[in-house]
């Protein structure tokens, strides 16, 4: 059919003996008429002929434009591809236009455009279309009877399996032979779940995409991939320097939609491209371009454009070729620091340059007078190694050696040099002296050494003859990939989503090992999270719940230690800050479902709608939000606190609450079990961490306060936690109050016990009188002892030896005293009003009134003192203020003086309440009707009167015990208002019962000055004052 276009060059086993011939390659189209449809085949047709008819021919075939084949096909499309020019042994050929070398001619003669090729006579020559097409197709058989294709390997010579795969290839020739320029399909293969065949169709020519979707629609369940409907243009001039900028365009034949970019490394491992440090797409019309910026070691491989319209994939690809130059040369000498203060006066040095193997060819040059080694390859990468000697009498105090690695095949980027200093221990040097594993060493200098089964390195400085902290910057080998894997998805190498989950769990299985637990391996943790973050956000791929177990896991563990959290440089612990920050963050870019928790040792996630509970603290919540605990992580965040809050410190849990998705912020109520622990007369702050100050803040959250101390109320939502001010509340001018007031009511008391004294005779007149005087003495006297106890213990740090246990004994004595002739004084006045005609004995009297007044006051000192481990600091009395100790509701020493003056006190309230009950309530001798002011006046009088000498202040003390000072305002009103009423206990006794009581300044008045008419009108006012007062107690 074909014979009238094919000249031989050899007839009857004779060549044809040309002087100069020229041979056209055609290619031919040939459409065959079946009954099922249209198919096609590509033929090349090889004419040979004299130079002198090319023309001839040429128009010849032109005119032949479509040639009828006896009605059964047709020949069409006859193109000239090919020219080629005979020579001896050669020839000489060149593509036609639009036409270039077939990949057998790239491939075995290394001409792979349309220039020219000298190719040998016998071997075929031939251009194909810059336009052919090939197509990698997979497509489903769902015929049951296919089985046998996928069967075992003995299977595949039996004849059903030949006869099945013959129908497969009929069939699909049959669908893929209708395109034009149709030449060849092969089956590549079969894979199994159902029969999967896998086959390659070469088009040799142009294709339409729309021709595409026609074809596949009667193939189900096929996938096809193309090349050659796409173009891709990269660097003409190969390898590029490492560091250059680079740029890849693709342009399809007609528009395809958006264009994905995939890598295939020299490992062979393709990973889809994004926008990254590196790596930045553009589009201008039709034109997908990928720009590659200060471009690293890691693009060297096969750039591959795709473009899919649904299970069509078209596809260009182009291999970029990189010279590298080592990312890292990690250089030291053996000894690092040559000693010259020893014999001989020369010392051998080694000095090792080691780099990755990247498997680039390096040159690699030292520093002149230097004695170069062979390489040697390790775990780590290839280690080149030069011997020098030093020559002491050179007394240099350092020297300086390079070593260069230069990449030949690179055009301006070549070299990569790294240098060495090896300082020289001269006789005058100042040095550290070896210490364990450390070397001795140059003093100013820094000794280091090779991590062991991991990355870095180990420096130790030297400074003014001390040695400083060790900083290990050694990470764990698994880490170190996983940081290499990151680098390369910040870099634009990969998705995400794709590398997440085994990310997370890279860093969940490292951060387990024994060998974790340090500041270089943290760090790195720390700052993976941010990497990986920072690049999820980037391609806007949020955190789905597959991945957050892992991630939970990972964000525990490196919590696990936290004395590793400290920076050895400083010993602060600021890592922490960028921890909770990245957390925040990452949990912010999270997809979690609503009903979904999360929980590790040190870090529990969730999502809360109402309440829930994380570790020993909870958060209620009317909106959706997130909820983070960190138990420990108080223990190594920085106390950074807001001016606004006094000395205070984290003591327990750190929560975040983040909104959810789609969700506003919104006001939380938090509680911490912490507060319990609140020490009495302790501010809580309730605070959040405020990113803009860093530093912690209050504002916005409000303490529940003491009746509800575990709650926190914010308006926003954050990272918050709740503190205790280490200081217990202080009320400014409390202690001045206190000291004037004793100072005063002591200089009172004096003149109260002098007055006592010096009318004693002249009041005195009756035995009522004599025990009421009795006892306000008694009450004068105790109470000015126990004064000038408490301000001898002003001071207690001053206090030597056991005076502080001796000043408490004496202040619990005498105020214990106090109250107690109080008491006495309190009975006395009971048995005046209700035994109105029943006077009491003076045995009886001073018999109860020195039982009550020292006996009961010595026995409950004694068993206190007993009872509190003899007296012993810290059980009986504290230190701190020398007086009992307080530790809660009964418990600690302090109740030995509560208890008997409670009693007292409100057995004297009572009695206060009953003789003004007297004065309320008329006596039948009394008129009917009594002036209502002159009752007021006389109640007012009574409990001015009565109140110093019975204690009836003290009453308030109770109310200092139970109100804490975080109560403000009522707590501070009521600590002042104490202070000041019974400080001035001795004044207002003064007051009262000396100077405001008539006859005692008469009896002053006849004491200083004895005149006859204030005598006379002292008896008046005695007998006055007698009846009176009998009145009152009746």
């Amino acid at each position: 059919m074909l014979s009238g276009f094919t000249s031989q060059r050899e007839i009857d086993g004779t060549k044809m003996k040309l002087p100069k011939g020229v041979i056209f390659i055609f290619l031919a189209l040939i459409f065959k008429v079946a009954v099922a449809g249209n198919s096609t085949k590509v033929y090349m047709l090889e004419l040979e002929f004299e130079e002198s008819v090319h023309e001839n021919v040429t128009d010849l075939l032109k005119d032949h434009t479509q040639i009828d084949v006896n009605g059964s096909a047709i020949v069409t499309n006859i193109t000239s591809t090919t020219n080629c020019i005979l020579a001896d042994k050669q020839k000489n050929c060149s593509c036609m236009t639009d036409y270039t070398w077939s990949e057998d001619i790239c491939r075995n003669h290394a001409c792979c455009k349309n220039e020219n090729c000298e190719i040998n006579v016998d071997d075929p020559a031939f251009c194909l279309s810059e336009k052919r097409v090939s197509i990698n197709g997979s497509t489903i058989l769902t015929n049951n009877s296919y089985n046998i294709l996928v069967s075992n390997e003995p299977n595949k010579n039996m004849e059903e399996h030949k006869k099945m795969e013959q129908e497969v290839i009929t069939m699909l020739k049959k669908i893929f032979s209708t395109l034009e320029y149709f030449d060849s399909l092969i089956i590549n293969g079969y894979g199994r779940g159902s029969v999967i065949v896998y086959y390659t169709v070469q088009i040799l020519g142009s294709v339409t995409p729309s021709q595409l979707v026609s074809i596949i629609k009667p193939l189900n369940d096929s996938e096809l991939t193309t090349t050659g409907l796409v173009t891709i243009v990269g660097p003409e001039k190969q390898p590029i320097d490492i560091g250059s900028n680079a740029n890849i365009n693709c342009t399809p034949s007609t528009d395809l939609g958006e264009v994905r970019w995939y890598l295939t490394d020299v490992e062979n491992k393709t990973t889809q491209i994004t926008t990254g440090n590196e790596a930045s797409f553009q589009k201008h019309g039709s034109n997908d371009s990928l720009h590659l910026g200060v471009i690293s070691g890691s693009w060297k491989g096969t750039f591959t454009c795709v473009y899919a319209i649904g299970s069509i994939k078209h596809t260009a690809s182009i291999t970029l070729d990189i010279a590298l130059l080592p990312e890292q040369i990690q250089a030291m000498s053996t000894p690092q620091f040559p000693d010259c203060t020893k014999e001989p006066k020369e010392v051998n040095i080694v000095i090792e340059c080691i780099i990755p193997d990247d498997k680039e060819n390096y040159t690699v040059t030292w520093t002149s007078g230097l004695t170069e080694q062979a390489p040697k390859i390790q775990k780590n990468g290839i280690s080149y190694e030069a011997k020098m000697t030093i020559q002491c009498a050179d007394k240099k105090e350092n020297v300086t050696v390079d070593c260069t690695f230069t990449n030949n095949r690179a055009t301006n980027n070549k070299a990569r040099p790294q240098s060495v200093v090896i300082p020289i221990i001269q006789p005058t040097s100042a040095i550290c002296e070896a210490e364990g594993d450390w070397p001795k060493a140059k003093s100013n200098h820094t000794a280091i050494k090779s991590c062991i089964n991991s990355v870095g390195l180990i420096r130790r400085e030297c400074k003014d003859r001390v040695w400083g902290n060790v900083i290990s910057s050694c990470v764990n080998k698994e880490l170190d990939l996983i940081q290499k894997r990151v680098e390369n998805l910040n870099k634009g190498i990969g998705l995400m989503r794709d590398d997440a989950e085994v990310l997370f769990e890279g860093i969940q299985i490292s951060s387990t090992s024994k060998t974790f637990n340090s500041y270089a391996n943290i760090n790195a943790s720390v700052h993976l999270f941010k990497d990986m973050n920072n690049i999820s956000m980037r391609q806007e791929n949020p955190w789905n719940d597959p991945v957050l177990p892992n991630f939970v896991k990972s964000a525990s563990n490196v919590l696990n230690d936290s004395k590793s959290w400290k920076n050895p440089k400083n010993d602060l612990t600021d890592l922490a800050v960028t921890y909770l920050q990245i957390m925040e963050e990452m949990v912010n870019n999270t997809n979690m479902s609503s009903t979904t928790s999360y929980k590790a040792e040190n870090f529990e996630l969730q999502s809360c709608n109402d309440s829930c509970k994380s570790f020993n603290a909870s958060v209620d919540t009317d909106s959706g939000v997130i909820v983070v605990g960190f138990r420990n992580l108080y223990e190594i965040f920085p106390n950074l606190i807001n001016g606004s809050i006094p000395n205070a410190s984290i003591e327990t849990t750190i929560m975040s609450v983040i909104p959810a998705k789609n969700t506003n912020s919104a006001q939380v109520v938090l509680k911490f079990n912490y507060s319990q622990n609140r020490l009495p007369n302790h501010d809580m702050y309730c605070v959040f961490w405020d990113e803009t100050r860093n530093e912690w803040s209050s504002e916005g959250c409000v303490w529940g306060g003491v009746s509800n101390p575990e709650e926190c109320r914010c308006d926003h939502n954050s990272a918050f936690t709740i503190m205790m001010a280490k200081d217990e509340i202080t009320l400014p001018y409390m202690e001045e109050l206190t000291y004037a007031g004793l100072g005063l009511s002591i200089v009172s008391l004096v003149l109260c016990l002098i007055i006592e004294i010096l009318i004693w005779d002249t009041v005195v007149k009756s035995d009522i009188s004599n025990f009421r005087h009795v006892a306000i003495f008694n009450i004068c006297l105790c109470l000015l002892f126990a004064h000038i106890g408490f301000l001898a213990s002003a001071e207690p740090k001053k206090l030597s030896g056991n005076w502080c246990s001796i000043i408490t004994l004496v202040k619990h004595f005498f105020f214990l005293a106090v109250f107690f002739w109080m008491l006495c004084l309190s009975f006395l006045i009971l048995h005046q009003i209700i035994f109105v005609f029943d006077h009491l004995r003076k045995k009886v009297f001073w018999g109860l009134s020195i039982t009550l007044g020292y006996v009961c006051p010595v026995l409950c000192v004694a068993i206190t003192f007993i009872t509190f481990r003899n007296g012993e600091a810290g059980a009986y009395y504290s230190t701190k203020t020398c007086w009992l100790i307080y530790e809660g509701v009964l418990k600690g020493s302090m109740y030995a003086f509560i208890l008997p003056v409670g009693t007292i006190v409100f057995i004297n309230l009572f009695t206060l309440v009953v003789v003004i009950m007297k004065i309320v309530t008329p006596t039948m001798s009394e008129a009917k009707a009594r002036d209502e002011k002159d009752v007021a006046k006389s109640m007012i009088k009574t409990i001015v009167f009565l109140s110093p000498v019975l204690g009836i202040t003290w009453i308030l003390g109770f109310f200092v015990m139970h109100l804490d000072l975080t109560q403000r305002p009522w707590a501070q009103i009521v600590n002042y208002t104490f202070t000041i009423l019974n400080s001035l206990q001795g004044f207002f006794i003064l007051l009262t019962n000396c100077v405001g009581e008539k006859k005692v300044r008469d009896a002053l008045r006849k004491r200083f000055r004895g005149s006859k008419h204030t005598q006379s009108a002292h008896s008046k006012s005695e007998s006055s004052t007698k009846e009176t007062y009998t009145v009152k107690n009746k």
